[in-house]
Protein backbone atom coordinates (compact mmCIF):
# COMPACT_ATOMS: atom_id res chain seq x y z
CA UNK A 1 0.00 0.00 0.00
CA UNK A 2 1.28 3.47 -0.95
CA UNK A 3 1.79 6.47 1.54
CA UNK A 4 -1.41 7.79 0.15
CA UNK A 5 -3.33 4.88 0.71
CA UNK A 6 -1.89 3.91 4.14
CA UNK A 7 -2.46 7.78 4.93
CA UNK A 8 -6.12 7.74 4.34
CA UNK A 9 -6.34 4.30 5.89
CA UNK A 10 -5.28 5.61 9.01
CA UNK A 11 -7.94 8.83 8.51
CA UNK A 12 -10.57 6.91 7.83
CA UNK A 13 -11.72 5.75 11.53
CA UNK A 14 -11.51 9.53 12.67
CA UNK A 15 -13.93 10.86 9.78
CA UNK A 16 -16.24 8.39 10.41
CA UNK A 17 -16.05 9.11 14.09
CA UNK A 18 -16.24 12.73 13.42
CA UNK A 19 -19.33 12.15 11.34
CA UNK A 20 -20.99 10.26 13.94
CA UNK A 21 -21.12 13.21 16.06
CA UNK A 22 -23.18 14.70 13.49
CA UNK A 23 -22.82 16.53 9.96
CA UNK A 24 -23.09 20.22 11.33
CA UNK A 25 -20.74 21.77 14.14
CA UNK A 26 -21.98 23.13 16.76
CA UNK A 27 -23.53 26.63 16.69
CA UNK A 28 -21.44 28.21 19.56
CA UNK A 29 -17.48 28.62 18.48
CA UNK A 30 -14.83 27.00 19.81
CA UNK A 31 -11.57 27.33 20.95
CA UNK A 32 -8.99 24.18 20.29
CA UNK A 33 -6.26 24.68 22.27
CA UNK A 34 -3.26 22.60 20.96
CA UNK A 35 0.22 21.82 22.76
CA UNK A 36 1.98 21.72 19.68
CA UNK A 37 5.81 20.95 19.33
CA UNK A 38 8.21 23.19 18.00
CA UNK A 39 8.55 21.75 14.41
CA UNK A 40 5.14 21.62 13.99
CA UNK A 41 4.03 24.95 15.38
CA UNK A 42 4.11 26.92 12.18
CA UNK A 43 2.28 24.12 10.64
CA UNK A 44 -0.70 24.66 12.84
CA UNK A 45 -0.66 28.33 12.73
CA UNK A 46 -0.27 27.88 8.35
CA UNK A 47 -3.76 26.15 9.06
CA UNK A 48 -5.57 27.76 11.49
CA UNK A 49 -7.15 30.57 9.29
CA UNK A 50 -8.62 28.51 6.92
CA UNK A 51 -9.88 26.13 9.84
CA UNK A 52 -11.30 29.01 11.41
CA UNK A 53 -13.00 29.90 7.99
CA UNK A 54 -14.32 26.91 7.69
CA UNK A 55 -15.69 25.83 10.99
CA UNK A 56 -15.75 29.02 12.44
CA UNK A 57 -13.64 27.64 15.55
CA UNK A 58 -10.09 29.42 16.80
CA UNK A 59 -7.14 27.77 17.02
CA UNK A 60 -4.91 28.38 20.58
CA UNK A 61 -1.28 27.47 19.96
CA UNK A 62 0.79 26.75 23.21
CA UNK A 63 4.55 26.53 22.61
CA UNK A 64 6.87 24.47 24.27
CA UNK A 65 9.71 22.00 24.01
CA UNK A 66 8.10 18.55 23.53
CA UNK A 67 9.22 16.77 26.69
CA UNK A 68 7.80 20.19 28.25
CA UNK A 69 4.96 19.79 26.78
CA UNK A 70 4.97 15.71 27.47
CA UNK A 71 5.27 17.01 31.08
CA UNK A 72 2.44 19.66 31.18
CA UNK A 73 0.24 16.90 30.17
CA UNK A 74 1.18 14.58 32.59
CA UNK A 75 1.09 17.01 35.20
CA UNK A 76 -2.70 17.75 34.47
CA UNK A 77 -2.91 20.74 31.96
CA UNK A 78 -5.66 20.66 29.64
CA UNK A 79 -5.55 20.36 26.14
CA UNK A 80 -7.64 19.59 23.62
CA UNK A 81 -5.39 18.47 20.49
CA UNK A 82 -2.13 17.36 21.15
CA UNK A 83 0.77 17.25 18.35
CA UNK A 84 4.18 15.56 19.41
CA UNK A 85 6.69 13.32 18.68
CA UNK A 86 4.66 10.16 17.94
CA UNK A 87 6.98 7.93 20.92
CA UNK A 88 6.11 10.98 23.47
CA UNK A 89 2.29 10.68 22.32
CA UNK A 90 2.19 6.75 22.41
CA UNK A 91 3.65 6.82 25.93
CA UNK A 92 1.12 9.59 26.78
CA UNK A 93 -1.83 7.31 25.29
CA UNK A 94 -0.79 4.21 27.55
CA UNK A 95 -1.16 6.61 30.86
CA UNK A 96 -4.85 7.70 29.29
CA UNK A 97 -4.03 11.26 28.81
CA UNK A 98 -4.86 11.21 24.90
CA UNK A 99 -8.21 9.23 23.56
CA UNK A 100 -8.00 5.58 22.80
CA UNK A 101 -7.11 4.79 18.96
CA UNK A 102 -6.75 8.65 18.10
CA UNK A 103 -3.01 9.34 17.65
CA UNK A 104 -2.40 9.76 13.82
CA UNK A 105 0.97 10.39 12.21
CA UNK A 106 0.94 14.09 10.22
CA UNK A 107 4.93 14.34 9.23
CA UNK A 108 8.38 12.81 9.27
CA UNK A 109 10.75 15.23 10.43
CA UNK A 110 14.52 15.65 11.26
CA UNK A 111 16.78 12.35 12.65
CA UNK A 112 13.67 10.29 10.95
CA UNK A 113 11.06 11.55 13.84
CA UNK A 114 7.23 10.93 13.17
CA UNK A 115 4.96 13.79 14.74
CA UNK A 116 1.71 12.54 15.02
CA UNK A 117 -1.51 14.52 16.71
CA UNK A 118 -3.58 12.79 19.23
CA UNK A 119 -6.69 14.46 20.90
CA UNK A 120 -7.03 14.59 24.49
CA UNK A 121 -9.14 11.81 26.76
CA UNK A 122 -11.14 14.90 27.65
CA UNK A 123 -11.82 16.01 24.69
CA UNK A 124 -12.68 12.94 22.90
CA UNK A 125 -16.07 14.37 22.02
CA UNK A 126 -15.33 17.09 20.73
CA UNK A 127 -16.07 17.70 17.26
CA UNK A 128 -14.01 20.88 16.79
CA UNK A 129 -10.74 19.00 17.90
CA UNK A 130 -11.51 15.80 15.57
CA UNK A 131 -12.28 17.96 12.71
CA UNK A 132 -8.68 19.83 13.30
CA UNK A 133 -7.01 16.61 13.46
CA UNK A 134 -8.68 15.16 10.58
CA UNK A 135 -7.25 18.83 8.71
CA UNK A 136 -3.60 18.47 9.59
CA UNK A 137 -3.13 14.97 8.72
CA UNK A 138 -5.25 15.82 4.88
CA UNK A 139 -3.27 16.56 2.00
CA UNK A 140 -3.75 20.12 2.16
CA UNK A 141 -1.30 20.55 5.13
CA UNK A 142 0.97 18.75 3.21
CA UNK A 143 1.63 21.41 1.50
CA UNK A 144 2.71 23.60 4.19
CA UNK A 145 4.94 20.59 5.58
CA UNK A 146 8.26 21.41 3.18
CA UNK A 147 8.70 25.53 4.01
CA UNK A 148 8.90 24.07 7.98
CA UNK A 149 11.47 20.89 7.54
CA UNK A 150 8.86 18.43 7.43
CA UNK A 151 7.58 15.83 5.16
CA UNK A 152 4.91 13.55 4.48
CA UNK A 153 4.80 10.70 6.90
Amino acid sequence: MGPVNRHSFLLRPLAVLALGFGCALAAAADEVKVLAAGAFQPVVAAMAPAFAQRTGHKVLVVDGADGALAQRIRAGEEFDLAVLPQALLDALGHEGAVAEGSIVPLARGAAATVYAGAVSATAANSQAALSLLILLASEETQAVLKPSGLSAP
